[in-house]
């Protein structure tokens, strides 16, 4: 997927993320009298409350800590996953901000796809994750845009068009990039050590 640039170009898919909730109720079941002459069937009715085997509340627990499932998201796939999309993105953008005509957008968009369908994508703590989903949201939106703007025409208008289409695309692109930087910073304050600096 090769792009001629105005100026420079760069964008993808997006990815959309969706987490379901679930709420269980509990009926609480009572028994009644019998009918006058009759034998009331036997009950075992307390008016005590009754301990559960139901998890105690996160109040009197404290928060869960994620650091540990986090951990192994990372080691499973997802420190993989993070830094392969890193290197896409800053590879296209090194090459825009070189002044390229064309610039190769595959590499980026299929580290994209791959994030959008790789089976660790959810990262087990939502802040986290949050930052995450919005970066990758970031670098399709300005992959989209900068794609969209080398098929413009040739016309003095459209190549003005286009040249400021491509600036929007890439800053956005660049967002996505800072997004990964914090979604990284944020994996190693939960103990996620990379195994060799994506930054450097």
């Amino acid at each position: 997927m090769r792009v001629r640039l105005p100026l420079a170009s760069t964008a993808t898919a997006t990815v959309a993320t969706v987490t379901t909730l679930t709420v269980l109720g509990a009926a609480l079941l009572t028994g009644c009298a019998g009918e006058p002459g009759t034998t009331p069937p036997k009950t075992n009715v307390s008016f005590k409350p009754v301990p559960t085997a139901t998890a105690p509340s996160p109040s009197s627990t404290g928060p869960v800590d994620p650091g540990p499932a986090v951990i192994r998201w990372y080691g499973t796939g997802g420190e993989k996953l993070l830094h392969e999309l890193i290197f896409a993105a800053r590879g296209a953008q090194a090459k825009h901000k070189g002044g390229e005509i064309v610039i190769d957008l595959g590499p980026l968009s299929s580290r994209l796809e791959e994030a959008r369908g790789y089976t660790v994508a959810y990262i087990p703590d939502q802040k986290t994750h949050d930052t995450w989903t919005k970066a990758r949201e970031h670098l399709a939106s300005g992959m989209t845009t900068v794609l969209n703007a080398s098929r413009l025409g040739v016309s003095p208008t459209d190549k003005d068009k286009a040249a400021e289409a491509s600036d929007i695309g890439w800053a956005e692109i660049g967002e996505g990039i800072q997004g990964l930087k914090e979604t990284d910073d944020r994996l190693r304050a939960l103990g996620c050590l990379p195994t060799k600096d994506p930054w450097k």
